[in-house]
């Protein structure tokens, strides 16, 4: 007898503003949460490099108490340790949060530590293979914060974050549900200051959360539609966004979100990715997008009809292909489309090191996103396969 239908949905109690000036809208948002101290946060390239952080500000008036500029790729606990040194100082009723995933991870720990106190580490998911996932205890009271995205990236969008540790040799990973972002700000004019690049890696990130989801362990109806969509929408985008047209660049953006918030746990490209760009610098898109085919060859004896649905969703005609054809003919149009954006395609070009493999697999071992996994894994076997296969 075929199991009945279960399962948990939450959803994030959010709003999104999506237009070529969203960021006009940002003084609204503000009185809307009450907010009379906000606080930026961005990196220095945004900072230096575009003129997001003056039209933030600019809209903000005297809102704006402060500015932390420090962010540094994949949210270095150091780094955070800084941003807290300011928050003290300003003591701020809101926080908006302009770039990246970094940027968005950052602020989030900000209002973590506010709310808690103590360092990130006193707040870090305990995770034990296979799917063992032990999580603090956190009150509920925040610092809301506010997002303007200029990457495609969608770590705005979930209830995680990510804090990259040199002294241990891996990311912690935090889960705060009450940092989650409560308004999430599109700006097609932020978005076109970013280098091609970095909006292209980022997208591919997001097929990967899309890809992930449907495959996961805790898929569901409700997820499958927007995760399904999404990756029908990025396929056709993503090979039009070079020409910067404002129209596809906020239809991609909105494709990425719909990925996030159809998102039911990552997987083996979700956790392993997560220390390839904490260990060895490496963007997080880029990780995504070269370590993606890989892993969806290796869950596809675990979730061939789930990869069916994701081969049909990029537009494959998989009549007369079975499951695992159609699953194979996925992860090679995955990798044909990450080749024609060209991006890096193997580890060894984005400077990780043979000999580094093993230090990443251990580092996954620990990771939480392995949870939900089709394929259990409980050993590094699996997770150095994928790798030597990605390098």
């Amino acid at each position: 007898m075929a199991q009945l239908l279960t399962y948990t949905y939450n959803s994030v109690a959010q709003e999104v503003v999506c237009a070529e000036d969203a960021i006009s809208s940002l003084p609204a948002i503000v009185d809307r949460l009450g907010g009379a101290r906000v606080m930026l946060v961005c990196g220095p390239s945004i900072l230096e490099k575009s003129n997001v952080i003056t039209r933030v500000q600019s809209a903000l008036g005297d809102r704006c108490v402060g500015l932390f500029s420090g962010v540094a790729p994949h949210s270095p606990v150091h780094t955070l340790d800084e941003a807290m040194r300011l928050a003290h100082d300003l003591k701020p009723d809101a926080l908006v949060s302009v770039g990246g995933g970094s940027t968005h991870d950052t602020t989030k720990g900000i209002a973590t530590l506010l709310g808690e106190g103590g360092t990130i580490h006193d707040h870090q998911v305990i995770f034990e293979p296979p799917d063992k996932i032990v999580l603090p205890k956190l009150s509920s009271e925040r610092v809301p914060i506010i997002a303007v995205s200029t990457t495609m990236g969608a770590a705005e969008l979930s209830r995680g974050a990510g804090f990259s540790d040199k002294d241990l040799g891996r990311k912690i990973s935090v889960a705060d549900p009450a940092t989650i972002p409560r308004s999430i700000v599109i700006d097609g004019r932020a978005l076109a200051t970013t280098p091609m690049s970095i909006l292209l890696s980022t997208a591919m990130g997001q097929l990967r959360v899309a890809i992930e989801s449907v495959y996961s362990v805790k898929h569901n109806p409700i997820c499958d539609s927007l995760a399904l969509h999404a990756i029908s929408m990025l396929v056709q985008n993503l090979p039009e966004c070079s020409n910067l047209e404002m129209d596809c660049l906020l239809s991609t953006k909105t494709a990425a979100a719909m990925a996030s918030l159809g998102s039911v746990g990552g997987g083996i490209n979700t956790a392993t990715a997560h220390h390839v760009g904490g260990i060895f610098d490496v963007p997080h898109g880029d990780a995504n997008a070269i370590m993606l085919p890989h892993s969806m060859r290796f869950n596809a004896e675990a979730s061939a009809d789930r990869q069916a649905l994701i081969a049909q969703a990029m537009g494959i005609d998989t009549f007369g292909m079975s499951d695992h054809g159609a699953a194979m003919a996925a992860a090679d149009a995955v990798e044909d489309l990450r080749n024609s954006l060209g991006l890096p395609g193997r580890l060894r070009d984005v400077g990780v090191p043979e000999e580094g493999l093993e230090l990443i697999a251990a580092a996954t071992l620990q990771d939480r996103s392995l949870a939900t996994n089709p394929t259990p894994v409980t050993d590094a076997g699996p997770i150095m396969s994928v790798l030597r296969n990605s390098w």
